[in-house]
């Protein structure tokens, strides 16, 4: 299943940066933004680094991608997490060492990828087991995102504790009438499977805002459709911010956004 989802979100592009604020002034050079689904998910929290450190074949083609590539900002998805930041110190220290580009500014919020929920959140009357966490995951940060960047990194807000619910206009889960897989359990889900960030990077040209997510693949469910649900959900936060919405709510306070650009990412293959 896992391996399933892994190769469906290489298929796409795997998140969205867009942006922001104020008119963008011309710049004098162009800022490259790209995502990339690199595959950098282990069995287990810890072994990542390791296979960083031992310069692993897997992680050595995903360091030839990005260097060939050199993006300005960079957003790795699929990428697992670790409370220390060591397992991507250790990745930008590899690109650096290789000639790749150097990525003095990294961010990696904690992430929902694995991050037990308590709940039964895939109906099959267990939790504790990967299905069940906020994001898929077999353990706390299990494939989750980070950025790296050329310029420096401020997060601005983080909506990842945001409860799925409280979306306006979310549409939940259902089989037979009933919420799927439990009014608990719907209580207690947030709508980002991965993360959904606003960070500012400081160019020189000035200030770009990105907006960054890794929604869950809209397949691998039942017919209650829970991860189809969830994915448009997932998009549509960020839809409604760019629209401008104002209604009341979880989202308000970070309306008031004069102007959003939307910029084309380079999606690596």
């Amino acid at each position: 299943m896992r391996q399933g989802a892994r190769r469906y979100r290489r298929a796409l592009p795997a998140a969205l940066a867009a942006l922001l604020a104020a008119p963008l002034p011309a710049m004098a050079e162009p800022i490259r933004l790209a995502t990339y689904a690199p595959d950098l998910s282990r069995d287990g929290p810890g072994l990542l680094l390791r296979d960083i450190r031992r310069n692993e074949a897997q992680v050595q083609d995903a360091a030839r991608v990005i260097t060939h590539a050199a993006p300005d900002i960079l957003l790795l998805t699929d990428f697992d997490y670790d409370a220390q930041g060591a397992a991507l110190a250790a990745f930008a220290g590899l690109l650096r060492e290789a000639g790749g580009p150097e990525y003095p500014h990294l961010l990696a919020p904690p992430s929902n990828a694995g991050r037990a929920s308590g709940h039964d959140l895939d109906g099959d009357g267990r939790t504790g087991r990967a299905r069940d966490a906020h994001g898929y995951g077999r353990f706390t940060g299990d494939g989750a995102m980070a950025l790296l960047s050329r310029h420096p990194l401020e997060l601005v807000r983080d909506f990842t504790d945001l409860s799925w619910r409280d979306l306006p206009g979310a549409q939940q889960p259902a089989r037979g009438g009933a919420p799927f897989p439990s009014a608990e359990a719907q209580a207690a889900r947030r709508l980002s499977s991965t993360g959904h960030w606003m960070v500012t990077a400081r160019t020189p040209e000035g200030p770009l805002t990105l907006m960054a997510f890794a929604a869950t693949p809209p397949v691998f469910d039942g017919p209650e459709d829970a991860n189809g649900l969830r994915n448009r959900d997932e998009i549509r936060l960020w839809q409604r911010l760019m629209d401008g919405d104002q209604d009341r709510g979880a989202v308000h306070d970070v309306i008031g956004v004069a102007r959003l650009v939307v910029l084309a990412l380079e999606h690596l293959q």
